[in-house]
């Protein structure tokens, strides 16, 4: 390619130097100068379609979401729902309501089987008070954080 534009630049100073020259061969209109901006467009464009596509591809690398992660966390949250909504019928006592739903937080990670998705947290305890008979005001109230005399806690959380 190089090797063409100086070869019809060399051609143009010969014709330049025995008289020959024409009228409308001056400035960008001649063939020499539309060669070096085709070529010069053309490397523009390659280059904007090679950043386009390595961009893309690195977006898409990073910005991937984990499906199995994302089912996992949507157990967790039916887990912790299923926990708050249970009535007063479904269970006699608050262990037999921990035991139940600890397990199955835990078994969230035996359901998905990803090696990369772990059970961080699975805690589900009755109210400091009020005695061992489940009630469903309490669990109602649930929260995360550690159970209080009238709130049950009630966290699954996966990583």
């Amino acid at each position: 390619m190089i090797f063409l534009v100086y070869h019809l630049m060399r051609m143009r100073q010969d014709r330049g130097q025995r008289g020959l020259r024409r009228r409308g061969e001056e400035g960008l209109t001649t063939l020499s100068w539309m060669l070096i901006t085709a070529a010069v467009a053309g490397l523009a464009a390659l280059a904007v379609v090679l950043v386009y596509h390595f961009v893309e591809e690195t977006g898409e690398r990073f910005a991937a979401p984990n499906p199995r992660k994302t089912a996992a966390e949507l157990q967790a949250f039916n887990v912790v729902n299923d926990a708050k909504q249970a009535a007063t019928g479904d269970f006699a006592t608050w262990d037999e309501w921990e035991r139940h739903f600890s397990t199955k937080c835990r078994h969230i990670e035996i359901t998905i089987a990803d090696e990369r998705i772990t059970v961080a947290a699975s805690e589900f305890n009755g109210p400091t008070a009020g005695g061992t008979r489940f009630t469903t005001a309490p669990a109602r109230a649930a929260h995360d954080a550690a159970p209080t005399a009238s709130m049950a806690q009630a966290n699954c959380m996966v990583q």
